[in-house]
């Protein structure tokens, strides 16, 4: 997702949200393409389980960064980083 926003941002793609919102975990950056419609990409959206069961409301955590999507996940969710330069400039934020 980082690496995403990066693209977008570096072709002048208008971001109009970026982070977590409504039910579940999932995290996404969205944007405006050239002719105005409204795209969103996503990681982590949240399964039903077998039994019908969603994730409670109570464990929803909407944030308004990507940065703070990492920093204030959901339980369950793991949003360890990989690219430790990543990594070190969210910590450093």
């Amino acid at each position: 997702m980082f690496r995403a926003r990066e693209h977008l941002r570096n072709h002048g793609a208008k971001i109009v949200f970026e982070g977590r919102r409504r039910a579940g975990c999932q995290v996404s950056v969205e944007f405006l393409d050239p002719d105005g419609h409204h795209l969103e990409l996503y990681w982590g959206v949240d399964q039903i389980g077998y039994d019908g069961r969603s994730r409670p409301a109570e464990e929803w955590r909407q944030t308004l960064t990507l940065e703070d999507a990492v920093r204030i996940a959901p339980p369950g969710q793991d949003t360890t980083l990989h690219d430790k330069a990543l990594g070190d400039r969210i910590a450093a934020d």
